[in-house]
């Protein structure tokens, strides 16, 4: 078993949040959706799946402290096979992070149908903070997010010039905003391409720059749009709206994604374990030894459920498809279960007294099988 402490790079006596926190980090900078026409994608699904396995373990306490005392079964990233972050035959994470850094910083792998194109500028992506309650993340919602981003100048379009005329194709690049580099990595000799650092990618250079924006080509905004959380979404999950980040300079660029880290309230009367959702109903001595209707709460509202007589403490109703739904409506919903604690009055009058005793009285050993069986072997035990 990989020590998921590790994957997500805290210590084993990390608090709740720092790991939470860890995981959010991660996230962000290898979610493939970031690296979709990246010669990374495969690479980087892999390495999301590898740190939502061990979020999974360390991010339940239930299996966190089964996992600290050593009681985990060998299901986090085990199986034998090719490993692309360390074992056989493959590199290790920190040489997995080396040549991912690589790329991010502006690389790609090289090749003849790439040289002699201008590389597309893309904005740097946004991230926001999402608050959702418990009920707001099992239904879904609507929200209106507030940001601030990076939109072009809308004088200049863009490209920092104080008008065409002062636009000149870079000397260095020869205009394709790209240069190509040679590197040994894990895969051997690979030529690479990257952005000209004279241009910054744009394959132009500005002689005199646009009065408005001083010759950033863009600006500051603050902005405010809708948009719709979809059901099923858990603590940590990261949402993405392309096109919705920051603008780079050029008139041909394209804005980066937005990118909404959710943080979900707790419940207090549910919990939750995936797509199942578990909560505790109070119900009375009367309730649970006659039987009743009870009222059962769910993400559809409250629904009535028929308890039979004899109910004992403790046991646990099952609802199939009354959890979360799937995020995507295709997915099946998961189940409630809702679990019967007996309550116990803790004050009686008088004539409640009296009609237990008699109740009491008046009851067999029938009444109560469990407590018949358990007085019959302790005296079996004690017998001389």
């Amino acid at each position: 078993m990989k020590d998921p402490y590790q994957v997500l790079g805290v210590p084993q006596s990390a608090t709740d949040e720092e790991i939470k926190t860890a995981y959010r980090n991660l996230a962000r900078k290898y979610h493939p959706d970031k690296y979709r026409d990246s010669d990374l994608a495969d690479l980087a699904g892999e390495k999301m799946k590898e740190i939502n396995e061990a979020y999974s373990v360390v991010g339940d306490a239930d299996k966190r402290a089964k996992y600290d005392r050593g009681e985990m079964d060998d299901q986090f990233g085990g199986g034998s096979g090719f490993n692309p972050f360390g074992g056989q035959g493959g590199f290790s994470a920190s040489g997995f992070d080396d040549l991912f850094n690589m790329f991010t910083g502006g690389f790609g792998f090289g090749g003849g149908s790439r040289g002699g194109r201008k590389a597309q500028q893309a904005g740097s992506d946004v991230t926001v903070n999402v608050e959702l309650t418990f009920m707001e993340a099992v239904l879904g919602c609507k929200k209106s997010i507030k940001f601030s981003r990076v939109e072009k100048c809308k004088t200049c379009g863009g490209t920092g010039a104080k008008d065409d005329s002062c636009v000149k194709t870079c000397d260095k690049c020869n205009g394709s905003g790209q240069v190509r580099q040679t590197y040994t990595t894990v895969f051997g000799q690979q030529t690479v391409i990257g952005q000209c650092d004279k241009c910054n990618g744009t394959g132009t250079i500005v002689t005199d720059t646009c009065k408005t924006c001083g010759g950033k080509g863009v600006s500051s905004v603050s902005r405010t749009i809708d948009v719709t959380i979809p059901a099923g979404v858990e603590d940590g999950t990261v949402l993405q709206l392309s096109g919705e980040g920051n603008a780079a300079r050029g008139k041909n660029s394209v804005n980066g994604n937005l990118l909404l880290v959710v943080s979900v309230k707790p419940s207090k009367l549910f919990k939750r374990d995936g797509m199942d959702l578990f909560v505790t109903v109070p119900v009375t001595f009367q309730t649970a030894a006659c039987g009743g209707e009870i009222e059962i709460p769910s993400p559809d509202g409250v629904f009535i459920h028929k308890l039979g007589e004899g109910t004992v403490n403790g046991d646990t109703l099952r609802f199939r498809g009354k959890g979360v739904k799937g995020r995507r409506g295709t997915l099946s919903a998961g189940d409630l279960y809702a679990t019967i604690e007996v309550e116990v009055p803790k004050t009686l009058t008088k004539a409640q007294k009296k009609a237990l005793e008699d109740f009491e009285r008046d009851s067999t050993a029938r009444s109560y099988p469990k407590r018949k069986a358990y007085l019959d072997e302790v005296a079996t035990l004690y017998k001389k």
